[in-house]
């Protein structure tokens, strides 16, 4: 028999679990809902509670089980029913969704959530006009629904009822829908969509759902000229001109300026997985000399190619078939008869190269194997990361041949986007293209040899970080760490501001240089033992509000140009 108090303290734990659980600390939620089971076992709340957590974990057998003992517990909770009913839903098991949900309704006809999720389960079982039939009961009973509006215009889309289509994605988007990320998130991209289906959606639907937002760095407000055409405000133009008199062009810091990475002309024969690399060294050792770890501009992220998780044998699945120009294709027997599998296509390509060959000379090799930076050719911002493990690069992406960690230190910063947004043309959305010819005029400003040192040493500092799990990983008790990594990029921005700017931080008092030389950070390789807890030290006694770079990248904004360059004017 419950008493009073626990009776009080079961509904306490539960409430308590809910809150965790909205906040994404599913331990702490789990924790208080076994309490508040284990103060009153009869409680079906806390067990749909839990369940929902479980499946928001993806431990889909303990998330069913407890919406099982709910239902047991409970037998007319709607709810329970509902959640197992997505449950079963999110794992394909969809005549068990809509059993679930069916007998939802039956509890309670009028529940808006049951036909929503119900609709839910028929748009992913390709039903798409029982689809629509839920998404209208749901809206008769909750008219405001926006989410409803928005799934019920993408089974439109479906079978081809364009007007009905864009009504329902229209009254989303006045709900306050971003359809266009809904999309995305369901289906990807346009393009894979359409071949799903097996049609094009038109013009018009399709510009809904690219409306990309606009990019920050190219907002500044321009003026309009006598004879109607639009310029830069005379302030924006004397801030380029600030940065191009700051140093000289990249181009005159890099020896090598075949910068384009490799166009195979046909990825599905020269780009394989790592089952297929295995196989091919098993059938012959000599297949390894040419498999080569690879990467597409999808890859790259800025700091660093994509995290590899070792724990999931992921570690570089992506391997290039190196067959370059002049190469004995007989010395590799495995190699030759995996490409002959697409001859004809291969022989299709452009150019002189033989049929197993792509468009590399041998001696590219170096260029692929030396540490250097890489960036996809199509992004929002400046994105480069360091490579320094012999990746192999692909297009659309390029590469600078350069180990100088404190050239990307300054590419990476808010002062480089800027200035490369206000000379390039976008090219779609917020996007801006990366060529050889604009990326090797960006300006990097001259500076002192212990300047350099400082800026290469937080370049080493961030390259450790964004390799540790806990920098990469979504919970909440390493956020800190991510917000460390954000906040030494933070402090290279305002050291880069100092390097372009310097008359303009310094009559406004901010100074960067000098109050870090002031702390004398040791370098990476000086930090022994638990180099995490170092950073975590490092990172708090420069962040403290009465720290002076903190305090001058809080007030960073009230230097007139870094409110230009940041949108804030």
């Amino acid at each position: 028999m419950i008493t009073v108090s626990n009776t009080r303290n079961h509904i306490s734990y539960n409430n308590r679990g809910i809150a965790y659980s909205e906040k994404g600390e599913h331990d702490l939620a789990i924790k208080d809902f076994d309490k508040a089971i284990e103060l009153n076992p009869d409680y079906a709340e806390a067990y749909n509670n839990r369940g929902n957590v479980y499946d928001e974990k993806g431990d889909f057998e303990k998330a069913v089980a407890d919406f099982n003992m709910a239902i047991n517990t409970k037998s007319d909770y709607a709810e329970a029913y509902i959640n197992r009913g997505v449950a079963y839903g999110k794992n394909y098991m969809f005549d068990e969704a809509v059993k679930n949900l069916n007998t939802a309704i039956k509890i309670n006809q009028y529940h808006a959530g049951a036909y929503f999720n119900l609709g839910n389960v028929y748009l992913l079982n390709g039903k798409f006009k029982k689809s629509i039939e839920n998404y209208n009961m749901s809206l008769s009973i909750d008219p405001d629904d926006a989410i409803s509006y928005c799934h019920r215009g993408f089974a439109w889309l479906h079978i081809k009822e364009w007007d009905s289509a864009r009504s329902d994605l229209t009254v989303a988007k006045d709900l306050g829908i971003d359809i266009t990320a809904a999309f995305h998130n369901t289906y990807r991209n346009i393009f894979a969509f359409e071949r799903r289906n097996d049609f094009k959606l038109p013009k018009d639907i399709v510009a809904m759902l690219l409306q990309y937002p606009v990019n920050p760095f190219t907002t500044t407000q321009k003026i309009m000229t006598h004879d109607g055409k639009t310029q830069e405000s005379a302030a924006v133009l004397e801030l380029l001109e600030k940065f191009r008199n700051a140093g000289k062009p990249l181009s005159q810091y890099m020896q090598d300026h075949r910068s384009s990475g490799i166009i195979t002309g046909y990825n599905e024969a020269f780009i394989v997985h790592l089952k297929t690399r295995d196989s091919l060294i098993a059938k012959h050792p000599s297949s390894a000399e040419i498999l080569k770890p690879f990467l597409m501009a999808r890859d790259i992220q800025r700091w660093r190619v994509k995290p590899i998780d070792e724990s999931r044998r992921e570690a570089q699945d992506k391997w290039l078939i190196w067959t370059h120009r002049g190469i004995d294709i007989n010395a590799y027997p495995a190699i030759k008869n995996h490409l002959e599998k697409s001859r004809d296509a291969l022989e299709k390509r452009s150019g002189k190269q033989e049929w197993y060959e792509i468009q590399t000379a041998s001696t590219d090799i170096t260029r692929f194997t030396q540490p250097k930076c890489v960036y996809a050719d199509l992004a929002s911002e400046t994105a480069f990361a360091y490579d320094d493990e012999g990746y192999y690069v692909g297009s659309p992406a390029s590469l600078l041949s350069t180990s100088e960690l404190w050239i990307l230190g300054v590419l990476n910063t808010r002062a480089v986007s800027w200035f490369y947004a206000r000379t390039t043309p976008q090219v779609r959305g917020p996007f801006l293209k990366f060529t050889s010819r604009h990326v090797s005029q960006i300006p990097i400003p001259d500076m002192e040899p212990e300047q350099r040192a400082l800026i290469h040493k937080i370049v080493e500092y961030i390259l450790f970080l964004k390799k540790q799990p806990m920098v990469n990983s979504k919970d909440l008790k390493y956020a800190r760490d991510h917000v460390m990594v954000g906040y030494f990029g933070n402090i290279l921005n305002g050291l880069t501001y100092e390097l372009y700017l310097p008359d303009d931080l310094h009559r406004g008092d901010k100074y960067f240089f000098q109050p870090l030389f002031d702390e004398q950070l040791p370098q990476l390789e000086e930090i022994q033992g638990d180099r995490m807890s170092a950073f975590r030290n490092i990172f708090e006694q420069l962040c403290d509000k009465h720290h002076p770079v903190a305090r001058n990248l809080f007030f960073l904004d009230s230097v007139k140009p870094i409110r230009i360059i940041e949108s804030k004017a």
